[in-house]
């Protein structure tokens, strides 16, 4: 994927919380290729079977989910404190067909030398970048409102370069497999079990 991705790296982008555009902004430092299925056969033959493994492991549908996310951090290259879905302040993602962005899979694919960690600011979570493992995390409640605690960080890059892929499912077409549930707080317990309290 790695290879596949660097012919089409370019600067990452963000999206506008008010207007939902696309920008360049200076608390994302990185590039980002997006691979796509339909890609020349033997590409896209790659990127399908790698979907079909995210659909596997997560058993979330793959309808709505985006374009896999490669990015490529350099020395310094960093993501401020974010959210990957939308909140209810903010337009991005709440227009899309699938809907919100229910869940976030992120796969770590290359060492890095020094820093690069993933932060989780009010869960309490610090993730070391380790090659070849991957991290999976819900954004929203069972009820669709936004979970608070998925706030997170990529933290510079001291030392090296980091490697990561990200795919982003969107709620719509998951009704069998994380049907929506009306208690806001279902998962209150569950997240507490995790706030700071959680080491890797």
């Amino acid at each position: 994927m790695m290879e596949l991705a660097q012919p089409h790296l370019n600067r990452a982008t963000v999206h506008n919380k008010n207007t939902g555009k696309l920008e360049n902004a200076e608390y994302r430092v990185s590039k980002t290729a997006w691979l796509d299925d339909d890609m020349t056969e033997d590409k896209g033959r790659i990127v399908r079977r790698i979907n079909r493994r995210m659909e596997d492991a997560t058993e979330l549908s793959h309808d709505y989910a985006e374009l896999d996310q490669v990015n490529n951090y350099g020395m310094a290259g960093q993501y401020e404190p974010h959210y990957d879905m939308a909140t209810r302040e903010e337009k991005a993602f709440l227009d899309h067909e699938g809907g919100n962005r229910v869940a976030t899979l992120l796969f770590y694919m290359g060492k890095t030398d020094a820093g690069g960690a993933t932060v989780f600011i009010d869960g309490g979570v610090r993730l070391p970048p380790t090659q070849n493992a991957a991290v999976f995390w819900y954004n929203l409640l069972p009820n669709g409102d936004p979970d608070l605690l998925t706030r997170h960080a990529g933290c510079p890059v001291l030392a090296g370069t980091k490697w990561v892929m990200n795919k982003w499912f969107h709620v719509n077409d998951q009704i069998f497999t994380r049907p929506c549930d009306l208690q806001q707080f279902k998962r209150e317990k569950e997240a507490k079990l995790y706030n700071g309290q959680y080491t890797t």
